[in-house]
């Protein structure tokens, strides 16, 4: 009984989430359209002539895959969590009976779905070119869809542990529209990476970016080079040619790793700054029945700013009580020896 409610609850945030997204222009023109269309830009008017420095590298779809997949699962993330913050309906959530499971899971698999969506678009607009049609029988689908899974799970953890570390919800966006941006035009779809990664400066920073390691798995897979990680078409005495994608000639296991304990990192971090937000100060109180609920409804009650917000909160804390309560059971009337008898 339980799970059906839960379930039906799982269908209306999925349902809620839905409408949020097509209804925002913003969340359309950044996560979908400008990908496109830049996409698009690089394989139907790149330059034909190898000396301008700006051919389109022929890991382009993939590129475009991976800096979507960080727009749609971090920054579109983000916004969905700071509008409902807005509007109260966490907060009134957590009022409810409702498993914190079941919100987060929720958001995670919309955003799952959003991704996988975005991926199939894009690849199915790659494919009218017959260039693309070449380069795709020879992606290693392994490490690439390894690489995929990595940079999406990456881009959720940095979104929620941003939207649990600042308040400041113009903060959150603007980490994520840097997080977003910089490796659009750094590492492999505004500018190409072989005009990008032959700057040794710009090549060595780009180390401290995490989606470094996740874009460059997918990268290399989509051109058939995850093996040693080497970066094709370039000549041998350039600075790609001797470092490929920056790995010492090993294979994709060394940016899997490095994007794992990235992984691990964030997680940790969210992990912890929730807690501290929802728990602290209340382990001495964690034996007794209930009190992670009423700790949450004080928390809540402490974040409120006016009297309106007080008296809403209450009454659904009221409300949620009375649905709760126990039905008082009828009483039977047990058995008893009539005096008459006696006992004999």
């Amino acid at each position: 009984m339980k799970s059906n409610k839960n379930f039906k609850i799982f269908l209306r945030l999925m349902k809620a989430q839905t409408f949020n997204y097509i209804t925002d222009p913003v969340n359309i023109i950044l996560g979908v359209v400008l990908t496109t269309v830049t996409l698009l830009c690089w394989l139907a008017f790149k330059p034909h002539d190898a000396e301008s420095g700006l051919l389109a590298d022929s890991f382009v779809l993939a590129s475009a895959i991976g800096i979507s997949s960080i727009r749609n699962s971090q920054y579109n993330l983000n916004l969905t969590l700071a509008d409902w913050r807005e509007t109260r309906f966490i907060r009134n959530l957590l009022t409810t009976p409702v498993s914190k499971r079941v919100l987060y899971s929720s958001v995670l698999c919309f955003n799952w779905i959003v991704n996988i969506l975005v991926t199939l678009l894009l690849i199915s607009l790659a494919m009218l070119f017959s260039s693309q049609r070449q380069v795709i029988s020879d992606v290693e689908w392994g490490p690439f869809l390894l690489g995929f899974l990595l940079n999406i799970l990456l881009s959720n953890v940095i979104a929620l542990f941003l939207s649990t570390t600042f308040k400041n919800k113009e903060y959150v966006f603007i980490i994520s529209l840097i997080s977003y941006f910089g490796p659009m035009y750094l590492l492999g779809l505004g500018i190409p990476w072989n005009v990008v990664g032959q700057i040794p400066a710009i090549n060595i920073l780009t180390y401290v970016a995490p989606h470094r390691y996740t874009l460059h798995l997918m990268q290399a897979a989509w051109v058939g080079n995850a093996s040693n990680m080497a970066f094709p078409g370039v000549e041998s005495g350039s600075w790609l040619g001797q470092h490929g994608f920056g790995y010492g000639g090993n294979g994709w296991w060394l940016p899997a790793v490095i994007a794992s304990v990235f992984i691990i990192i964030f997680t940790f971090a969210f992990y912890t700054r929730l807690k501290n937000n929802y728990q602290f100060g209340t382990r001495k109180y964690s034996k007794f029945r209930g009190v992670r609920k009423h700790v949450n409804n004080i928390e809540l009650i402490k974040k409120t700013n006016s009297i309106d917000e007080l008296k809403a909160l209450v009454e659904i804390a009221s409300l949620n009580y009375k649905n709760q309560k126990p039905k008082k059971q009828k009483k039977t009337k047990s058995y008893k020896p009539s005096k008459k008898w006696g006992n004999k």
